[in-house]
């Protein structure tokens, strides 16, 4: 700041220092209850809120415009939106309305009644099923005659074959599927075939009690166990106590039962159901309780379990034997031998298969099983040993009710179900035997089709049964459960005995709520380092009030920096790493604090020095050698720190002070927030908001430092300071102590070592720096994540061994991250840009789609998209198969290939003569057409020998009572006229008549058409258009997958017409791992693969696609934490090089800091990846500030060996040169300089350490005691920020104490090298300014 400004803020501050400070408190406190009051609090539930990539080209933001495509399209026609967890938190603790559960699929005589494992005229003998054939079905129908089960269920039990008897599903249909690596290849007929085998001449034996398992049902079905299903799920993950014991054995299985009632007593939920592996053992052994299992039943159950392994292994159990399923399949068109009620039959052998059915076998392997024992019992079937399983406790409570079905899709339908009904469908349902029971009395001959067609498709109020499932221990009934009785080493250690031991949990996936509750507990740590800030602040500085105005000012700076970060930048999001920005705000406002009130004494010892000596010379002045003037100081400081000191003489001081340590500050404070806010050049928005948050309360704080603290140093000044009775007791002898140690430390034993030992430590330090590239860039570093899951307590937590230990130990879990992740779907968008210019921020903000017209009626654009999607099918070394794409392009296709076109033109001539009214006008119309043409047309249809001339003329002078009426010959008239035109079309004559625009058009209207029938058949709107509702059904069995999809504008509310705007082509990719490095590999190959072939084959107006996938999300934070790390890393350091550059004033000063800094963070880096930290978010935003927090030290220094006193320096330098002239006649040779140079080196040195030394250190041991204060904090992120900002404290201080200042006493610039010369710049452009 200029002088004069300067000394006018002086003035302000010493004469109105009161006024000063309640402003600056005033204007914190109010800007600070503004933003809690008249903003929305942030939501702190999710702590993973703002940690998508969200930026230009990034993989997320692609996603937010394909969820914000999918949006517009499904709000457009009322479809439900999907949720996605890629965007947020799922909702916990909701009630679940779900499906009746069907209560015939588990009662054991409906399924003993349509059981095809049982001989017909056998009652425990099994059909062998391994030579399948026609016979093998014959035996297997049941008769009508066969009392299972009573009339009244007779009717649901047909039912179970009834959805199949109208499918034909041939048995070399086949079934297709990806199970992790393996890819499932099987025909229907051989997969009945190699069914397993069990005990044949027992029926009873071989097959579960499945009546049993009905209780168990919303444990073991996937539908009631769906995303919203976890919050259902308490898990219990046990170990054997002893390495060579098996869980799989009876004293075990015991132990586990007695365990499973313990939980379930504990978490108050006895009358829920439960499974464990001894519940299993005794429901496959058809018995109801865990306590009464025997060794036989184990070994029955072990039996079981080996049998069925190898399908398991196969992947065969993992296919979903539906109907869903099976009308995805690819079906061969050939003939086959079996009818399809066989081969429906054939189907439902397996699906009553105990190692099928249900699903109940393979979740006992997904979940109850471990994978080492699933590898072992592969080759043993009695020495392999079970070392873990778990205990599932429902968290669920059920209710039945009734509901009236949705009415909306009816009441749309009705009028034209109807309409169709009396037009074709009544005559067909009598024809065919199909009339609806309940609407029989109705119908000819009693009744009529219009009574009848009313009564079939009227809007019943139909209820439907209902299950509402309510989560019954909620997220703060479970964490107190928890923190009850399993928080803590010393009670989680009492759940083990000699059998079993409890090693993790799961509680409904409270993990995260945990973790917020956490978050405010050890958010409380920064009283802890506000304690150790305090104790260090009075060991140092002797006073208590200073120590108070640092905690105030990280208070006020917290408080206006969250005022800016909501209502100035707008932010709605606050992610809870941001609360660890006042443990670092600590460390720095101690930074500041310190250097100024280490400038402000120095400059009151300077002044009452300069007073001292004017007292005792009158006009003399006393020279004093460097030594004695250092002396001096200090003892000025303690003999003359009671005298009166006017307004003048604090005007003086604090002028000198801000000019020294405002602008230190400036620097120091300048960089660190620099540092802070390159995080915006990563893509991450936790990070970015992150550095926002922590980079504003830096400048805040140092404005706060300036303003408020400068003037509570006045205030200290004139009445704190003289205040004996309050600072009396500290003048304690351990405070005099350790002030007089940081003396002689400071001012001589380390200024000693760093000079005597310059050659050593650089090179000692240069090895380190070295080692620390060599760990960064080439082994260990720091890998990037091998999960997106994120970890909020220790390892050792039971949650967090849940989540990163047992989850990889089942398969279950397994599968389950593999289904995501491998084999991604990847989407080719055409007809939106990938421009997502919603609020980074904020993730409700979509923004706007930009779109491109796509002219999906143009044949360049169809014939680019049949080429397209043919090239995808020949790149086997990036997608699976094309053929479910091909075979759903294919029909959408055909809507403009030459058939479907000459038949459109056919249609439209037939409609253009079906319009006319009545014979007048018919006449009319068929006498402006060729003659000849109508000619044959009335001998054909009419059968009449007249002439067209005379049914004309007869016709037109006798319209009110014509001969011939046209009406009842029209139908005939039609189809022969229709026949005719495709006669005409099939030999050119017409459509030689029609270019490419007139075919484009017909096209697009025929496209148009055929979409509008399609949404209306999905919205229910169909009978708008008098479709059948079989039509649909129809229409929509052709789709065999979601590959190729058309997204549509709303309809029009003139017309009715819709438009498209978006084409997404899918495919599966062949990418089956889940590595970063195969991630990137693969990603790079699809996209030069689809930029080359965009860019050689893409008509112009669709060069704008792009593709995505959702599968790619978490590899797209990966990159972007990678690249966005050391982006801003590297930006920051630029930043710090110019900030030190023009701040020292000298080249060599910065580069030798900029090594400095480079080598401490490098170092810092290296042990944390030999820690084997991974490049998450938390690490991201370490290696980021680690420039900030480093640049403060060589700043100090760097700055203090520049301003140096000139006139010590020429002292030494004369005396080196007196003493070199004494022993050589040549008073200035290259011996001479280099000594002089020396000498100057280390008068630059130890003034440096002198000036600035102690207070870095001072700053350095608050941050790491900051740091430290939150190692112990439970959770990982706090701790991790703690680890490092101790390491990153003591390796900066390290390097720049050790490496930074014995450079500059070897290579240190001297005199003016390497220096700007700024005095000479200003005079140019004052002369410059001058002239002009």
């Amino acid at each position: 700041m200029s002088l004069s400004f300067n000394i006018l803020y002086s003035r302000l501050l010493v004469r109105h220092h009161w006024l000063v400070l309640s402003f600056v408190v005033f204007s914190c406190i109010t800007l600070t209850v503004t933003a809690f009051v008249f903003t929305k609090l942030p939501d702190l539930s999710d702590p993973r809120i703002g940690w998508g990539a969200r930026g230009k080209g990034t993989i997320f933001s692609q996603l937010m415009v394909l969820r914000h495509a999918a949006e517009k399209f499904r709000q457009a026609y009322e479809i439900p939106s999907e949720e996605s967890t890629l965007f947020g938190a799922f909702e916990q603790f909701l009630n679940v309305s779900v499906d009746d559960l069907d209560e015939n699929t588990y009662r054991y005589d409906v399924l003993e009644k349509n059981d095809l494992w049982k001989k017909k005229n056998s009652d425990n003998e099994l059909v062998d099923y391994h030579n399948l054939n026609d016979s093998f079905y014959d035996l297997a129908t049941y008769d009508d005659d066969e009392d299972y089960i009573d009339d009244a269920d007779k009717p649901e039990s047909t039912l179970l074959y009834q959805h199949h008897r109208d499918r034909h599903f041939d048995t070399d249909t086949l079934i297709t599927k990806f199970v992790d690596s393996k890819l499932i290849n099987i025909t229907v007929l051989d997969f009945v075939r190699n069914l397993p085998q069990f005990n044949r001449t027992n029926y009873k034996s071989a097959r579960l009690s499945f009546d049993l398992f009905r209780p168990y049902a919303f444990l073991l079905e996937h539908k009631y166990r769906g995303p919203s299903g976890r919050d259902g799920m308490i898990e219990f993950y046990i170990e054997r106590s002893s390495s060579t014991d098996d869980l799989l054995s009876l004293n075990h299985l015991l132990s586990i039962c007695k365990w499973e009632k313990e939980f379930k007593d504990i978490l108050t939920l006895s009358r829920v159901p439960s499974l464990s592996l001894a519940t299993f053992v005794a429901l496959y052994s058809s018995k109801t309780d865990c306590e009464s299992i025997t060794s036989d039943d184990v070994d029955r159950f072990r039996s079981i379990l080996h049998t069925c392994l190898p399908y398991y292994l196969d992947g065969y159990m993992d296919i979903p034997l539906s109907d869903q399923f099976f009308n995805r399949v690819q079906i061969k068109h050939e003939s086959a031998d079996w009818t399809y009620q066989e081969q429906s039959k054939a189907i439902y052998a397996a699906l009553r298969h105990t190692c099928f059915y249900k699903n109940i076998t393979r979740f006992v392997f997904d979940h109850f099983l471990d994978k080492n024992f699933i590898k072992d019992f592969q080759q043993s079937k009695t020495n392999a040993k079970l070392s873990l399983s778990m205990i599932f406790v429902s968290n669920y409570k059920t209710m039945k009710y009734n509901r009236t079905r949705d009415q909306t899709i009816c009441r749309k339908r009705q009028p034209y179900a109807t309409k169709y009904c009396l037009q074709r469908g009544c005559m067909d349902d009598l024809n065919d035997k199909t009339i609806a029971k309940s609407c029989a009395n109705q119908a000819p001959p009693s009744g009529n089709c219009d009574k009848y067609c009313i009564c079939k498709n009227q809007c019943m109020n139909q209820t439907e049964q209902m299950i509402l499932m309510t989560p019954i221990l909620k997220g703060e009934d479970l964490i107190e459960i928890y923190q009850k009785y399993f928080d803590g080493k010393r009670q989680f250690s009492t759940y083990e005995n000699q059998y079993l031991k409890l090693i993790a949990v799961n509680f409904a996936y409270v993990r995260e709520k945990a973790a917020m509750v956490q978050v405010y507990k050890d958010t409380l740590l920064a009283m802890i380092a506000a304690g150790l800030i305090i104790m260090i602040t009075v060991l140092y500085l002797r006073s208590i009030a200073i120590a108070f105005m640092i905690i105030l000012g990280t208070t006020l700076a917290s408080g206006v920096s969250y005022f800016v970060y909501r209502v100035i930048y707008g932010i709605p999001i606050f992610p809870t790493m941001s609360f660890m920005a006042v443990f670092i705000l600590i460390g720095i406002g101690c930074d500041d604090i310190f250097v100024f009130f280490d400038t402000w004494h120095h400059e009151k010892a300077e002044l009452l020095r300069k007073r001292r000596e004017k007292e005792q010379t009158d006009n003399t002045n006393v020279l004093l050698n460097d030594l004695n003037t250092n002396e001096e100081i200090k003892t000025n400081i303690v003999e003359y720190s009671d005298d009166s000191l006017d307004e003048k003489a604090l005007i003086e001081i604090m002028s000198r002070t801000l000019k020294h340590a405002a602008s230190s500050m400036f620097v120091t404070s300048f960089t660190t927030s620099a540092a802070f806010f390159t995080n915006m050049l990563t893509n991450i928005s936790f990070i970015q908001v992150f550095g926002v948050f922590t980079g504003t309360s830096i400048l805040v704080y140092y404005l706060i430092t300036i303003t408020g603290i400068a003037a509570f140093a006045v205030i200290y000044e004139k009445y704190i300071h003289k205040m004996a009775c309050c600072t009396s007791w500290i003048k304690i002898p351990i405070a005099d102590l350790c002030q007089r140690f940081r003396i002689y430390m400071f001012d001589n034993i380390l200024p000693l070592i760093i000079i005597k030992l310059r050659y050593f430590l650089v090179l000692f330090f240069l090895c380190l720096g070295i080692l620390g590239l060599v760990g960064v860039c080439y082994y260990p570093k720091l890998h990037v994540p091998s999960t997106p899951k994120v970890m909020f307590f220790g390892k050792t937590h039971p949650m967090e061994i849940y989540e990163f230990q047992m989850k990889r130990q089942f398969h279950g879990y397994i599968k389950e991250d593999n289904r995501f992740f491998a084999y991604p779907p990847i989407s080719f968008v055409f007809g939106i840009r990938d421009i997502d210019d919603g609020y980074v921020f904020d993730m409700n903000d979509r923004g706007r789609l930009h779109l491109m017209p796509i002219d999906l009626h143009r044949q360049v654009t169809l014939d680019f998209f049949k080429q397209f999607i043919r090239d995808l099918g020949t790149r086997k070394d990036l997608f699976i198969s094309n053929y479910n794409l091909e075979k759903d392009f294919d029909g959408f296709y055909k809507l403009s290939t030459e058939n479907t076109f000459k038949g459109k033109l056919v249609q439209d001539r037939v409609k253009a003569n079906f319009s006319k009214a009545n014979h007048v006008e018919m006449i009319r119309y068929l006498r402006t057409i060729n003659e000849s043409l109508i000619e044959e047309l009335l001998s054909k249809s009419m059968r009449s020998n007249s002439t067209l001339y005379q049914i004309s003329m007869t016709q037109l002078t006798q319209s009110p009572n014509p001969s011939i009426v046209y009406a009842n010959y029209r139908k005939t008239f039609n189809k022969t006229l229709e026949k005719i035109y495709k006669q005409q079309v099939e030999h050119g004559a017409i459509l030689s008549t029609f270019n490419e625009t007139t075919r484009d058009a017909m096209i697009e209207e025929h496209q148009l058409s055929a979409l509008k029938t399609a949404m209306q058949c999905i919205t229910g709107t169909a009978g708008e258009n008098n479709l059948p509702v079989e039509f649909c059904e129809k229409q929509l069995k052709k789709q065999r997958s979601r590959n190729w999809a058309v997204l549509l504008h709303k309809p029009s509310a003139i017309d009715g017409s819709v438009r498209p705007f978006a084409v997404l082509i899918t495919i599966q990719g062949t990418l089956n791992r889940t590595n970063y490095d195969s991630y990137d590999v693969y990603y790079r190959k699809v996209k030069d693969f689809f930029d080359s072939y965009m860019k050689q084959h893409s008509p112009e107006h669709l060069k704008h696609g792009w593709f995505s996938s959702a599968s790619f999300a978490f590899y797209g934070i990966q990159r972007e934490t990678v690249v966005g790390s050391f982006s801003s890393l590297i930006a920051s350091l630029g930043i710090a090089l110019l900030i030190l550059f023009l701040t020292s004033g000298n080249l060599f000063i910065a580069i030798y800091a900029l090594l400095t800094m480079t080598f401490s963070i490098t170092a810092t880096i290296t042990i944390f990846a030999f820690l084997k930290w991974e490049l998450g978010i938390v690490e991201a935003i370490v290696i980021i500030m680690s420039v900030g927090l480093s640049v403060d030290f060589v700043v100090h220094f760097g700055v203090g060996y520049i301003n140096a006193d000139p006139s010590t320096i020429e002292r030494e330098r004369k005396k080196v040169r007196n003493r070199y002239s004494s022993t050589t006649s040549e008073s200035h040779g290259f011996g001479s300089t280099w000594k002089e140079h020396h000498a100057e080196r280390e008068v630059r040195v130890r003034e440096s350490v002198s000036r600035v030394g102690s207070a870095v250190f001072m700053a350095a041991f608050t941050t790491f005691a900051a740091g430290f204060s939150m190692v112990h904090a439970s959770l990982t992120a706090y701790g991790q920020m703690g680890q490092f900002l101790m390491t990153i404290m003591l390796s900066s201080w390290t390097f720049a104490m050790f490496f930074f200042l014995p450079l500059c006493a070897i290579l240190g610039p001297v005199g003016g090298c390497g220096s700007i010369p700024f005095s000479r710049i200003a005079l140019c452009f004052k002369q410059l300014i001058h002239r002009n």
